[in-house]
């Protein structure tokens, strides 16, 4: 039966001096248009199948490409008229189980094997799966995290983050992310500078959120529902002032920018739409704050991470038991 893509089928299959880029769904016949373009490199064109790498998704994937590869050769072997097409074939099923057929991982594997000593590795390294790689993880992470509870330079970032509503599992999450891509650090991490923390800026803060609390004198009805939320800002100030620390002021200044001023009556109020501005003003200005403490405590903690990360593996490196993205990287 003629197919719709019958010339781009034949053009994966023959023509191997070119790149292509194919594009398919599944079931298409993906795999069997590979085997095709490899039989050509190796039956027509001449290339060993040991100088062929043919890099997969998964390993299922290189293992069924692997078996439709050895059926094709077997074939080739029997039948083929040529007596040249039987050689090749047959020297072809001779390199299949050592070719390069398979995950990208297990490609880069490879090249470090060849090539430990331009590779900075030993000779002999293991590479622990994802289970392993998930333990040592675990490890890494405890043993950091002792070290940053305990690191009296990464008390304000780490206090100051935590009053901010950042969590522990989420700096490990960050260690994790880190460590998944641990080859940029150097360059998109460690490269920015630190930032100030703003604490300074508290104070002005303070004083632009007193302003907008006295706008519940403008209220005639104390029991309507815009004031309430006037006298919340009001006790919020009350908790600040008596804040022991900066940790403190910011949990309060989170409070502030959760008040939402809606509601209320206009004519109990000398100015109704200017007492909502302004609340909702300093809403918006307790975020912005937040938000720039929360960038200086996160750049603090991800660079003292970031260098960790980095350590571990180099450590790695010089044992030589690797992970799998230090495969990606070291290849």
């Amino acid at each position: 039966m003629k197919l719709q893509d019958d010339e781009a089928r034949r053009q994966i299959r023959e023509h191997t001096a070119r790149t292509l880029f194919v594009e398919a769904g599944a079931g298409s016949g993906k795999t069997t248009s590979l085997v095709g373009r490899i039989a050509t490199l190796v039956l027509e064109d001449g290339v060993p199948l040991a100088r062929v790498a043919a890099v997969t998704f998964t390993e299922k994937a290189g293992a069924e490409l692997r078996d439709r590869l050895r059926a094709e050769f077997e074939r080739v072997g029997r039948e083929a008229a040529l007596e040249t097409h039987r050689t090749l074939a047959n020297r072809a099923l001779e390199d299949l189980d050592g070719a390069a057929i398979g995950t990208l991982h297990s490609f880069a594997q490879r090249i470090l094997a060849e090539h430990p000593i331009e590779a900075g590795i030993p000779p002999l390294v293991e590479v622990l799966d994802e289970v392993g790689s998930s333990v040592a993880f675990t490890e890494r992470w405890s043993a950091m995290l002792a070290d940053l509870l305990d690191d009296d330079a990464m008390a304000q970032p780490l206090l100051l983050a935590l009053a901010l509503g950042v969590k522990l599992p989420q700096l490990r999450t960050l260690a994790q992310l880190l460590g998944s891509d641990w080859d940029l650090i150097e360059d998109r991490v460690l490269a920015a500078d630190p930032m100030p923390f703003a604490m300074e800026d508290l104070a002005a803060f303070a004083d632009e959120a007193r302003i907008v609390a006295a706008y519940a004198d403008d209220c005639s009805d104390p029991d309507d529902k815009l004031l309430v939320h006037f006298r919340t800002l009001a006790a919020v100030l009350d908790r600040f002032d008596a804040a022991p620390n900066d940790q403190g002021r910011l949990a309060e200044i989170r409070a502030i920018s959760e008040v939402s001023y809606a509601h209320g009556r206009a004519p109990v109020w000398r100015d109704k739409p200017a007492a909502v501005a302004a609340g909702r003003s300093l809403a918006e200005s307790a975020e912005t704050l937040l938000a720039r403490v929360a960038a200086a405590c996160l750049r603090h903690l991800t660079r003292w991470i970031g260098q960790r990360v980095l350590a571990a593996a180099d450590e790695r490196r010089a044992e030589g038991r690797l992970e799998f993205h230090d495969l990606l990287v070291l290849a």
